[in-house]
């Protein structure tokens, strides 16, 4: 884990802090409407690659400018 480089990225991502943010963002849902749903979305981005937890972000609408260094 760590800093992720990638072709289309554009720079280094905080991937440990999109990571909690995520776990975060998926674990209020699961509290406020998606349940299990959103329970299982923490699960898989507590254990994602840093290429699928960039992918997961997009997906919910983080801006992932905010993790570059």
């Amino acid at each position: 884990m760590g800093l992720f480089s990638g072709n289309n990225t554009g720079g280094k991502i905080d991937i440990n802090r999109l990571r909690e943010d995520l776990m975060d963002e998926y674990g209020a849902q699961m509290v406020t409407f998606t349940g299990a749903m959103g329970y299982s979305d923490m699960c898989d981005a507590q254990s994602a690659s840093e290429e699928q937890l960039i992918e997961m972000a997009r997906r919910e609408g983080f801006n992932i400018d905010k993790y570059r260094r």
